[in-house]
């Protein structure tokens, strides 16, 4: 029987191999491992989806809800105007403007009162930073001088962005305010404008029932005093 001779170099490399070689136990957890991984990303993944279908869904929920009330108030202020439009020319444009001007003394109020809300806010806000402040640098008082100046960076850019925060605030109302305002206007000027209409037809009305009248009793008139000549021709006749 004749023996194989193995080259060194193939020995050499077949020990190597199996001394780098991944047992099968190894690989299975490695696999499994990564299994259970994959199945960590995929379900995690499905939650995130879920929770920004359901977000959506009250999204839209609420924007058919805005928009079902706004339908709703579109409607009743449509049936009020045409209600208002009947009413006595004076009265009507006296209610007007009395609804003006209690409309203007609330809003001017409104704005009163927000400006001191966003005021209260605002020095709540810095009163807060300040706790914040005194009790963070109590805190820091012994770290590195670095930690100090860069806290004082950051309560100062906290200030500045509350401060932003309220001024925008504050410009919002304003210009909502103004919005209102001019809305209110534009209403009364319609409505005064389809009260002078009416008060315009009813004067007319009323000239043309007055001419009517005028018209039959001048027509009586002259049946009458025909009726008196007849009477007095025929008693210088006899």
């Amino acid at each position: 029987m004749s023996t194989v001779n193995i080259p060194t170099f193939m020995k050499a490399m077949g020990n190597l191999a199996k001394e780098h070689k991944v047992s099968a136990k190894v690989s299975k957890e490695k696999k499994a491992a990564k299994a259970k991984r994959a199945k960590i990303i995929k379900q995690q993944r499905a939650k995130d989806a879920k929770e920004e279908a359901k977000v959506a869904k009250e999204l839209a929920k609420l924007a058919a809800i805005a928009k079902k009330e706004s339908d709703k108030q579109s409607k009743i202020d449509a049936k009020e105007a045409a209600i208002q439009s009947k009413i006595d020319a004076k009265e009507a444009a006296k209610q007007s403007k009395a609804e003006e001007k209690a409309a203007a003394k609330q809003l001017k109020a409104e704005e009163k009162a927000a400006a001191k809300q966003v005021k209260i806010d605002a020095k709540a806000a810095e009163k807060a930073l300040a706790k914040e402040t005194k009790a963070a640098e109590k805190a820091l008082a012994k770290e590195p001088k670095d930690a100090e100046k860069a806290l004082a960076k950051e309560a100062k850019d906290v200030e500045k962005a509350l401060a932003k925060e309220a001024k925008a605030h504050e410009k919002a109302l304003a210009k909502e305010a103004k919005a209102a305002e001019k809305a209110l206007a534009k209403e009364a000027k319609a409505a005064e404008k389809a009260l002078a209409k009416e008060a315009k037809a009813a004067e007319k009305l009323a000239a043309k029932k007055e001419l009517e009248t005028k018209t039959v009793t001048e027509a009586r008139d002259r049946e009458d005093l025909i009726e008196t000549i007849i009477t007095r021709l025929s008693v210088e006749v006899k």
